[in-house]
């Protein structure tokens, strides 16, 4: 197997590179994950930032290149941070009511494809957009957002999820395609599939956001009075306090509210509870050798799982995809939940990091039919 290395500004050709069997690819929608390579060359024409491509027969990963180490024995160890990377990047946003997938693909254009700083602009990109999702999301003036926690947004509220893969004309590198579509079907996977082992599942249903109360500003003039919601452990809201379904030990948030805000409270509390149905973490590997639940070939990262655990049915997202060393034998992840302390304090990071102006959202349900494994 080899790496070849792109210009990440024009897509040619600059090197190529075998790789040591050492080598692992991770992929991550939950933290930033680096993936790692030995290169059997002492040199290669290829800077940090240049796109990295690994293609082993259906499977493709694309990768930005972070850093290169000589390891002085004749090798160059080298990370990349996977591709979506790209989108770590803020642009502004306002209210919106109409396809929200067209939306999504209109600022991708806005920060790479119509940029005026030719250094940012990455004209090669080819965005295809295969579903029409209506919804609506609301901010207030003057807001920014970053594409990533946009492309999340959509996700987790309306299952839009982005994909991307390399474009070919007559055998040359093309383009890089940016697929943006909607999943309206979880796929099933039961723990006693004969291709998965070493399964281990960490629950946190007991530290979980389940309520969420909203206090009146005292400038409020129409609506004055404290209303909360709970999430149920079927996935879904209600303003019920006595309502069947409500977890037994509360944990809960508080915001203030405006009169303004008080039509979308609602999906307001959808949007900040929903994250809580996959505050777990699934872990198992997986035999690739199956032709039916294959990672990066038919299943991707963002589709909504149905897993049937021993004790427990989890409606869950798979949030990582791993391959070392060979690609026979795949490690997965579900939920948003992480376990290692290294991912716990990126966790952390990246929720201090976050900034944004008020936002709601109108969602959706995702049926369950999109196969049985």
């Amino acid at each position: 197997m080899q790496l070849i290395f792109l210009n990440r500004n024009t897509l040619a050709y600059k090197d190529f590179a075998p790789i040591q069997p050492d080598f692992e690819i991770v992929l991550d929608m939950v933290v930033s994950q680096k993936s790692t390579f030995t290169l059997n060359k002492s040199s290669v024409n290829a800077a940090v930032g240049d796109v990295a491509i690994l293609k082993h027969g259906s499977f493709s990963y694309i990768g930005i290149l972070e850093e290169i180490i000589d390891e002085d024995n004749g090798t160059l160890k080298i990370h990349c941070q996977d591709f979506k990377e790209l989108f770590n990047i803020k642009v502004p946003i306002e209210t919106y009511s109409g396809d929200l997938c067209a939306l999504l693909a209109s600022k991708i254009r806005q920060a790479f494809v119509e940029n005026e700083d030719t250094k940012q602009c990455l004209r090669y990109l080819d965005i295809s957009v295969n579903s029409s999702v209506t919804g609506k999301l609301s901010y207030d003036d003057d807001s920014l957002i970053n594409i990533d926690d946009l492309i999340e947004l959509l996700l987790k509220s309306y299952s839009i999820i982005v994909k991307y893969k390399v474009g070919f004309i007559r055998g040359r590198f093309a383009s890089i395609n940016i697929i943006i579509e909607e999943v309206s079907k979880a796929t099933k996977l039961r723990s006693d599939f004969k291709e998965i082992r070493d399964l281990s599942i960490s629950d946190s249903d007991a530290n979980s956001t389940n309520k969420i109360t909203f206090y009146p500003k005292k400038e409020n003039e129409a609506h004055k009075a404290a209303i909360s919601y709970y999430l149920l452990k079927d996935g879904s809201i209600s303003g019920d306090k006595d309502a069947e379904g409500r977890y037994e030990y509360v944990n809960s948030t508080a915001e203030y509210y405006s009169d303004d805000d008080y039509e979308s409270l609602g999906t307001k509390a959808q949007s900040s509870l929903c994250s809580a149905i996959s505050d777990h973490e699934i872990t198992f590997a997986l035999s690739v050798d199956n032709n039916v639940f294959v990672p990066l070939v038919n299943v991707f990262l963002g589709f909504y799982i149905q897993f049937y655990a021993p004790n427990k049915t989890y409606d869950t997202l798979l949030t990582q995809i791993k391959y070392k060393k060979n690609f026979d034998v795949c490690y997965l992840t579900l939920g948003e939940q992480r376990t290692s302390l290294t991912d716990k304090i990126k966790l952390l990071k990246k929720g201090m990091g976050s900034t944004g102006g008020n936002i709601s959202v109108s969602t959706t349900i995702t049926d369950v039919d999109g196969g049985n494994y």
